[in-house]
């Protein structure tokens, strides 16, 4: 079977930066206080609607 060989790179890349960007920062509900909807959208695979979100610096 072939692989990208950039495959592993990618992906411990995107576990650093998501793991930073939790241990950096708070994410909150946007200023309204408006909590996203669990509602998804259907498709090949069930997805979340977009949502907005508040990042404040730990």
């Amino acid at each position: 079977r072939r692989v990208c060989l950039g495959e592993s790179l990618a992906r411990t890349e995107l576990f650093l930066y998501l793991a930073t960007m939790i241990q950096r920062f708070q994410f909150l509900p946007p200023e309204d206080g408006q909590l996203p909807s669990l509602e998804g959208i259907l498709g090949i695979s069930n997805s979340p609607k977009p949502f907005k979100v508040r990042l404040v610096p730990r």
